[in-house]
């Protein structure tokens, strides 16, 4: 992992330098422009006296009201903008499918009740953001006291543009806290992400002279960037070792952990070299380096080493001829190019009768016997051309398998199977890391699954969920309800199938769910 300190960011900063002033000095000329518009527009006063609907998310565009300018409208790009996440962040907004205003909790707000709570929340929203003006991090509203407290990503933007001295930068460092801005500037007692954004930025700026708010936005968001790129070519790296290593890796854990994706983004490194990490950036010829295959109970072995298939009809009489099968050919090529490195995907591994789709390829595939021009007759080796051909897997065929471990096939995977494969547990925590940017995202998620294993639940780790049931939310294209509704309780649901306490069981992880929201 990178080691991220300032002598690190300095290093990085002064060897990219010139690339990275000239757009930083482009953006500040961009962003100055907007947030001139925005104050004109949207004085601190006009805050002050606004009406629901001049603040509420939901009317569509033609309202253009503060949340939906700042979040997808006008200044959607101010101070590096606010998109993602659910529009309950704001606090209210206005529900286009109920027809109603709704909470933070995503409930409907009583009519008798929404004066009352607009009134409070306009307050709150003031006086956090006078206080954070003056700098007054000791103040009472840099604490739960105030219900924006705990909405950084909206209080940070505006800070950026309310306050004259220029002393914010547009980045929530309450998202990857840990992983970097912690790091570079340790988050005071007082005032927490805003006193912590400020001093950083104060810092730097007196670090680096030719600095200031608006280009460190932007450089110090770059070095964010750089750095989870870093460090998520690392970790993939690490997979690679395991492969390298032991030539069959299969990638287990909970569903929608996001093992295949995983597997296909290890798969793009060892092919490249370590160029990309993604296999859309491979090249077409890297491309015809990688295979990929999803079991299913009817899969076997004419499917997967060879078989006899219909080639044509004579006189109403079918006639078969022997044809390689999909993992069979793929190392028909790689035979032909040695040179190259070649990834075949088997998903879903444990999802088909393992020993009767490998055969005699039990022995071919493992390790030790990797390369062995001796190799194994195939069962229809009576039928090649030349009935002495044996078959063999050369060293660079490397095989990366997939299973969902809550699937009851995983019992039947075969033992003489699993010998010849490393198991690399994908944990839903390890999901969340590697697939979410959202950190609200990513303890609701936690939420749920620290209910899942409890003792009023009783289930394993096998049945935690994954991040990628989360992706949608987590860049605000799903409300948390929508979320709930659609696809974890219809899931958690089968969970309990046949369990009398499953009622019981499943409004206990809803409370502990939409607990996520409120923390």
């Amino acid at each position: 992992m990178v080691k991220i300190d300032i002598k690190h960011f300095s290093d990085w900063y002064f060897e990219n330098k010139s690339a990275l002033l000239k757009r930083a000095e482009a953006w500040k000329k961009q962003n100055m422009q907007l947030a001139k518009e925005f104050l004109k527009e949207w004085p601190l006063d006009r805050i002050k006296t606004m009406e629901l609907d001049e603040y509420v998310i939901g009317r569509g565009p033609a309202n253009k009201s503060l949340c939906y300018e700042i979040e997808a409208g006008k200044y959607r790009d101010l101070h590096l903008g606010i998109r993602g996440g659910s529009a309950n962040k704001f606090g209210i907004y206005w529900n286009k499918e109920k027809q109603v205003y709704c909470n933070k909790r995503n409930q409907p707000i009583p009519a008798s009740e929404l004066e009352a709570e607009f009134t409070k929340l306009k307050a709150d929203l003031i006086a956090i953001l006078e206080a954070g003006i003056k700098k007054d991090f000791d103040s009472a509203e840099f604490s739960s006291k105030n219900s924006f407290f705990t909405r950084p990503a909206i209080i940070t933007k505006l800070l950026c543009a309310y306050s004259a001295e220029n002393t914010y930068v547009g980045i929530n460092m309450n998202l990857d806290n840990d992983k970097i801005w912690k790091k570079l500037y340790t988050p005071q007692k007082e005032g927490w992400v805003y006193h912590q954004n400020h001093g950083l930025t104060v810092m730097m700026m007196e670090r680096f002279p030719e600095l200031d708010g608006y280009h460190l936005s932007v450089i110090l968001w770059d070095y964010h960037e750089y750095v989870l790129k870093e460090n998520n070519n690392r970790k993939i790296s690490g997979y690679c070792e395991q492969l390298l290593a032991s030539k069959n890796i299969i990638l287990h854990g909970a569903p929608g952990t996001g093992k295949t994706y995983l597997a296909k983004n290890i798969a793009a490194e060892l092919i490249s070299n370590g160029k990309v990490n993604n296999i859309n950036n491979l090249t077409e010829t890297q491309r015809r380096q990688l295979g990929f295959v999803q079991f299913h109970p009817s899969y076997d072995y004419t499917d997967f080493v060879e078989g006899l298939r219909p080639a044509s009809t004579i006189g109403g009489v079918v006639s078969f001829e022997l044809k390689s099968g999909s993992f069979k050919r793929f190392v028909e090529q790689a035979l032909n190019d040695l040179d190259s490195t070649y990834v075949f995907i088997i998903d879903e591994i444990n999802r088909s009768e393992i020993a009767r789709v490998f055969g005699e390829l039990f022995f071919s595939i493992d390790p030790e016997y990797r390369g062995h021009k001796d190799g194994v007759y195939t069962q229809y080796a009576n039928l090649h051309a030349d009935p002495t051909e044996k078959f063999y897997v050369p060293e660079n065929v490397y095989i990366i398998g997939t299973m969902n471990d809550i699937d009851r096939s995983v019992d039947t995977f075969d033992f003489a199977m699993r010998r010849r494969f490393t198991f690399l547990e994908i944990t839903a925590q390890i999901s969340a890391e590697n697939m979410l940017a959202n950190d609200t995202i990513k303890e609701i998620l936690s939420h749920l699954n620290a209910a899942i294993i409890a003792p009023e639940v009783g289930l394993t780790k096998d049945y935690q969920i994954g991040a990628s049931y989360f992706l949608k939310l987590d860049i605000g294209e799903e409300t948390l309800e929508h979320l709930w509704e659609t696809k974890l309780c219809p899931l958690l649901n089968d969970y309990f199938r046949g369990d009398h306490k499953a009622s019981e069981k499943l409004a206990f992880l809803g409370r502990a769910y939409f607990a996520g929201v409120d923390e």
